[in-house]
């Protein structure tokens, strides 16, 4: 008879991945909370998702166990744990007392044995076992029974999932560690055979023994010799890394069943912990929440239902899933907290009269909240509804300029995080529902949530906006008023040639096929150009080029792009070929193929700009991605032909030229920098006569290039040795020139050691204009890690001014254009520091001069912005 699920978790294993999955996380004091904090959150996951009857979490008890007494060596090489994870376990132990989860050990065993040897007794007793790990050693547990829940990658394995993954039966997971060893326990194994070759001879003979029974058959004579000098090793190894399950285990099953969490423990070890949205979550009286969400049946109930002044959050969805073309399903509007009203618009019956009563409320003065405002105005366009008169406010921008860094401001994401919601998810309702109808109240439920939640967030981000001036300033100045127009942008689209990238294919292809002529007389044999391995065995085999590197994984010959740059430089031709090659594919298959696919009915391509993705503040680009279109070669330029104007019409490019070395140039208020730019010299000639004493007319173009790398390279902190690399010049000399260039201009040194100090104090920077950037690494113990967190804090406040420059200036055009040109010119794209915008060819020298005197005057400097413009009938004219 069945007993439910029972849940063991490997304590230990999630421990570690917590610990190192996540780092940096402190609290005020600087105590280490990040392990603590990955536990808790993959507890709840498990808790949620898995909904287990009974669970236990397992952990180690002392430093020994019988396996020392079998092999001295067991575990010699593991690491001490460190300090700041050591200090986390007694809250750790707190958290599962605060869950009401039994912690088990076991003297004398690890914890691995006594979750085999539970996990056998309680499938015997008719549990269904679930062991939660990542360690892969438990698989050798899998079978009728038991299961593996991989805690980091969020999938439960089965028999056939175990032979998926790791290529044979569970029940020969040992035999393969027998051979193969364990480097992390430092099980021996047998020398000389690692997992590939151990993993074959498993397959092959089925088992230990019979591989030992049938030595002469083993075909490799190194192996076959190995083995049979390490015949007791390999027993031994098995020994040491079989989980014992036949333990007699002092656990009353029955006790391990789910209870339900003390809250009040929890609130209060977290708060100690600093964890804020859990603490809130785990108030010790949860509120009980009567929540109000209805399906109105008429326009006039709509009208009577909704009233007020305060700002209305909604909510438009469509009849499919994402994107904003298509039927309208239903839209939500929330007048209050845990109240929805959901109006109908895909059912015939008055669906007329209630999207006309819609179209009414959004022409009224009453203000809006939503999320993603961006992508609901082009949904609203698409059902042919006005936009909204009054103002939109977006919780979506509102989380990114709160703090730009979160990995994603989705509203799923940003609900959990300030209100300890989950937001239940489309395919949940699509899994449970037959049909898509608003009669049945899981789509009313999940409809009404949307909006509820939206104007749960307002009220807690609102507040948070306003306790700060400058990010206030960002979101009203910046953000919220480039949301119509990065909207407008997306529905115009741009023209495509299509015609152009099939001839261009074509060409490509024919070109990729000559190069692979090229590759194989060189090689001296056709093999496939795709293959790491075999490209590995042709250079550093057959043709014995001088071998770079190996990759950490595999431990084969690396065959990446710096690898072969690097040959490539030293002049070996096969290296050069593939990088060609690589090239051309790369940009064959993902534009010039790509592009036609993605053409709509009107010819034009539609990417989708991400204004709360990058932590800079700078604009992405997806669906597809044209911001990342190659313009250092040849090939990638070309591709920029295929971006045309309409009939009579030119596209316009306008390039900041220089914007973040201005910013720079201002905000060290450096009067060298600042007199080279006002006096409009050559940065980089200026610059490299400085660093080399030299008057700018005997500036070489090797010094030139050496001052443009410097420049640059200053702004993302490049190093001594990143800049020899780049220059090919020895460290010494990468020195001498980054040090010459500090004395030149001191203030940009000061600059950068005041901005390190600020991140270091206060843990973020900020722009010119306020936009904040959290550098939580900062103080991080990893040198690489504080590294790059010290290149981002001297960057960002550059990186992000240039950024807000450019989106102000957008926005100025958008409105000189509709009010001098006439809405004649439209704005298309934006690549980094770049506008492109469509306009009549008969006015380009008249709207030539709007957009370059709007860019360049859009916020004063003490040094000038300044602005490139070209157009043409195409992209590539307009660049060139």
């Amino acid at each position: 008879m069945r007993k439910g699920t029972l849940f063991l978790v490997d304590g230990s294993s999630n421990l570690y991945r917590s610990y190192y999955a996540i780092r940096g996380l402190t609290s005020s004091a600087g105590l280490a909370t990040n392990a603590a904090y990955g536990f808790t959150q993959t507890l709840r996951k498990l808790l949620k998702d898995q909904r287990p009857d009974a669970i236990a979490v397992a952990f180690d008890v002392g430093a020994t166990t019988f396996r020392h007494r079998q092999f001295e060596d067991y575990k010699k090489d593991r690491k001490p744990m460190p300090d700041d994870l050591s200090i986390q376990i007694p809250f750790v132990y707190e958290i599962l007392e605060g869950f009401r989860i039994p912690v088990i050990g076991l003297p004398d065993y690890e914890a691995d044995d006594l979750i085999g040897s539970l996990a056998c007794s309680a499938r015997q007793a008719g549990y269904r076992v679930v062991i939660a790990t990542s360690d892969k050693d438990f698989f050798q547990l899998v079978g009728e029974g038991i299961s593996l829940y991989h805690t980091s990658r969020d999938v439960i394995y089965d028999e056939n999932g175990v032979r998926e993954v790791f290529g044979l039966a569970p029940g020969q997971v040992v035999d393969v560690m027998a051979i193969w060893g364990d480097a992390i326990d430092n099980i021996p194994g047998v020398p000389g055979i690692g997992e590939k070759g151990a993993k074959s001879l498993i397959s092959q003979f089925g088992s230990l023994e019979n591989l030992y029974q049938n030595l002469d058959q083993v075909k490799k004579a190194s192996q076959r010799k190995a083995l049979e000098e390490h015949r007791d090793q390999a027993f031994l190894s098995r020994e040491l890394a079989t989980i014992k399950c036949d333990l007699v285990v002092d656990v009353r099953l029955e006790e391990l069943a789910v209870r339900e969490p003390d809250r009040a423990r929890l609130h209060d070890v977290f708060s100690r912990l600093e964890f804020v949205s859990l603490m809130q979550e785990y108030l010790p009286e949860a509120p009980e929440v009567v929540r109000d969400y209805r399906l109105v049946a008429s326009a006039d109930e709509l009208t009577r239902l909704i009233g007020g002044d305060e700002p209305l959050a909604f909510h438009l969805e469509l009849e499919q899933s994402e994107g904003f073309e298509g039927r309208p399903l239903a839209i939500a509007f929330s007048p209050g907290l845990d109240r929805a009203i959901v109006v109908s618009l895909a059912e015939a019956t008055g669906s007329i009269e209630r999207a006309k009563a819609v179209e009414r409320l959004f022409a009224g003065a009453r203000p809006f909240v939503t999320h993603d405002a961006k992508l609901q105005l082009r949904r609203i366009k698409a059902a042919g509804w006005a936009a909204p008169a009054a103002r939109i406010d977006d919780v979506m921008i509102a989380s990114y300029v709160l703090n730009p860094g979160l990995p994603s401001h989705e509203l799923a994401t940003i609900a959990r995080d300030r209100l300890q919601r989950n937001v239940t998810a489309r395919r949940e309702i699509e899994n449970r529902t037959a049909q898509m109808s608003l009669e049945t109240p899981d789509w009313v439920e999940y409809l009404g949530e949307k909006s509820d939640v939206i104007l749960g967030l307002w009220e807690k981000l609102a507040p948070e906006l306003e306790r700060d001036a400058s990010l206030r300033e960002i979101y009203d100045r910046i953000e919220l008023p480039l949301i119509p127009v990065l909207a407008k942008m997306e529905q115009r689209g741009i023209r495509i040639d299509v015609e152009m990238l099939a001839e261009m294919s074509k060409s490509m292809g024919q070109q990729i096929e000559a190069l692979e002529e090229k590759i194989y007389r060189e090689a001296g044999e056709v093999f496939n150009i795709n293959s790491p391995a075999q490209l590995a065995t042709i250079l550093f085999e057959k043709l014995q080029y001088p071998a770079q590197k190996k990759t950490q994984k595999t431990k084969s010959y690396s065959t990446g792009v710096e690898v072969l740059r690097e040959l490539a430089s030293h002049g070996y031709a096969v290296p050069q070929l593939i990088l060609e090659h690589r090239e051309l594919h790369k940009l064959r298959s993902t534009y010039v193929d790509a592009l036609p696919q993605l053409v709509g009915s009107d010819g034009r391509v539609h990417t989708s700009f991400n204004q709360a993705v990058a932590a800079t503040g700078r604009l992405s680009s997806s669906d597809p991605n044209l911001q990342n279109i190659p313009i250092r070669t040849a090939q990638g330029r070309e591709i920029r032909r295929a971006f045309i104007a309409d009939e009579g019409n030119v596209l316009l490019a306008a390039d900041y030229s220089q914007i973040e070395l201005r910013v720079l140039a201002h905000v060290a208020d450096d009067p060298d920098l600042i007199e080279t730019f006002r006096r409009g010299a050559d940065i980089h000639r200026a610059t490299a006569a400085k660093i080399f004493g030299v008057s700018e007319i005997f500036v070489t173009p090797d010094q030139r290039r050496a001052s443009k790398t410097i420049n640059f390279g200053v702004l993302y902190g490049m190093s001594a040795f990143r800049l020899s690399h780049e220059l090919g010049i020895s460290t010494g000399e990468a020195k001498e020139f980054i040090d010459s260039y500090f004395a030149r201009y001191p203030r940009i040194r000061e600059y950068v050691e005041r901005t390190l100090e600020e991140a270091r104090t206060t843990g973020k920077v900020a722009t010119l204009f306020g936009r904040v950037r959290y550098i939580p690494e900062i103080h991080n113990r990893s040198w690489t890690v504080r590294g790059n967190a010290e290149r981002m804090a001297v960057n960002a406040p550059i990186q992000g001014t240039a950024a807000d420059l450019l989106k102000l200036a957008m926005i100025a055009l958008d409105r000189r254009l509709a009010e001098e040109a006439h809405n004649e010119a439209s704005m298309l794209l934006t690549v980094h520091d770049e506008i492109v915008i469509e306009l009549p060819e008969g006015r380009a020298e008249e709207i030539s001069s709007i957009v370059k005197t709007t860019m360049e005057t859009i916020h004063p400097l003490s040094v000038p912005l300044a602005v490139d413009t070209c157009w043409g009938t195409s992209w590539y004219e307009a660049k060139e």
